[in-house]
């Protein structure tokens, strides 16, 4: 059997777990990630000592890849961040640390030695170097797309702000010349593409795409966010976390719980406020804001929540719908993300139409009204996560991707 190369600069969960299913299907050439180490190691041991102070450290601890097969770049992580942080702090122009990082990883990759490989598994913006030598070699490429393709991503932002240029501070957000050059040719030497949503998958259709895109669905942290118990007695409570932009809807969802008009309720937005502070006045005294939390206590938040809002205009997957469906809180959501490859609409959840802030209505006046029914469909979405885990998430990656299925 052949085996993949897998690289990822920052040890993503999601590249954890397909370099962990490789592994255990046998074939797994290597990992090339970030700051990482294997577990049962004593590099994991010194990862694991600050959890107290530094818990996302844990995250680099990886489940299931070997220490001869991890080749941790943790050197090219750190400069990269460092140089970034320093130069735009002495007001310089320099990219940021995610581009930085992605950038230098790529170069780093594609110059350290590789062991024996059919195929090389890399990701959006790291992955032009890496894939240039791979097609030197004739190995196969494959291509994960997390997020929508710009095009579709600044087709929106034309879209919302004609439709509400009040809502935002300055013009649409579109990546720099560069990059979008960048990402094309990193599209145009994939040899497959793989993708977690059909959205992601539809945002490819007018790019001329002639190679085959997978869908896989990512896996739910259940070990990490544990379900409610009950339903409280407190207050309704609706929650949304994550940027609150206009990618992510957060001018719908304002604009509809004003509407909805609800009594002794509140929503909570939890996550940086992106909107025009013009804008935002008109719902003062509407909601609560908390600017940030660690990820470690976003768990009683969701488990608190009747209901947690996501009315995403376009994302690759959302995540925080993944945590909130494990704490056994249901989300309410749109089809422009991974919604629909984790919610049955009207069971687990519900699937409203994106910009319809009736639609988002409806759901918060019948949530309100019939909490022992959403807690119930909370504990349905709980169900739901537990039938599709990382190691089942990793698992359809490895299958699809394996070589004998692409050669």
């Amino acid at each position: 059997m052949g085996s993949v190369l897998v690289s990822h600069p920052h040890a993503a969960a999601v590249a954890n777990a397909t370099a962990a299913a490789l592994e255990c299907k046998g074939c797994l050439a290597a990992y090339f990630t970030g700051l990482a180490a294997a577990n049962g190691t004593k590099s994991a041991w010194l990862l694991r000592l600050p959890q107290d102070r530094t818990p996302s450290l844990c995250n680099r601890v990886i489940e299931g890849v070997p220490a001869s097969k991890l080749r941790s770049l943790s050197w090219v992580e750190s400069a990269a961040r460092a140089v970034s942080w320093v130069a735009m702090a002495l007001g310089m122009k320099a990219p940021s640390p995610y581009d930085a990082m992605f950038t230098l990883h790529d170069r780093a990759v594609a110059a350290l030695p590789w062991p024996r490989a059919n195929a090389v598994y890399a990701y959006e913006d790291g992955a032009l170097q890496t894939f240039r030598r791979a097609a030197r070699l004739g190995l196969v490429r494959i291509w994960d797309l997390p997020s929508p393709h710009y095009s579709t991503v600044e087709a929106m932002w034309r879209e919302e702000y004609r439709r509400w240029p009040q809502a935002v501070s300055s013009g649409p957000r579109i990546e720099p010349d560069w990059k979008k050059k960048r990402k094309d040719s990193e599209l145009a030497l994939a040899t497959t593409v793989s993708v977690a949503s059909a959205f992601t998958r539809s945002s490819l259709d007018g790019v001329g795409l002639q190679v085959p895109v997978t869908v896989t669905p990512y896996g739910f942290p259940i070990d990490d966010f544990l379900p409610k118990a009950s339903l409280g007695d407190g207050r309704f409570t609706v929650l949304s976390v994550g940027s609150q932009s206009i990618r992510k809807g957060t001018h719908y969802l304002l604009h509809a719980w004003k509407q909805a008009g609800l009594k002794d309720a509140r929503l909570r937005l939890v996550g940086t406020l992106q909107l025009a502070p013009s804008f935002l006045g008109r719902y003062e005294g509407l909601y609560e804001h908390v600017p940030h939390l660690p990820r470690r206590n976003l768990t009683s938040e969701y488990q608190a929540a009747d209901l947690v809002a996501f009315p995403t205009l376009c994302d690759g997957f959302g995540l925080v719908m993944q945590e909130a469906m494990c704490c056994g809180t249901p989300v309410v959501t749109t089809r422009c993300g991974g919604g629909p490859e984790c919610i049955n609409d009207g069971e687990n959840g519900w699937l409203v139409p994106d910009r319809s802030v009736d639609a988002l209505v409806e759901v918060l006046r019948w949530a309100a009204a019939n909490r022992e029914r959403a807690f119930q469909m909370g504990q349905e979405a709980r169900r739901r996560a537990e039938r599709w885990r990382w190691g089942q998430a990793g698992e359809a990656l490895a299958s699809a991707f394996c070589p004998s299925n692409l050669i």
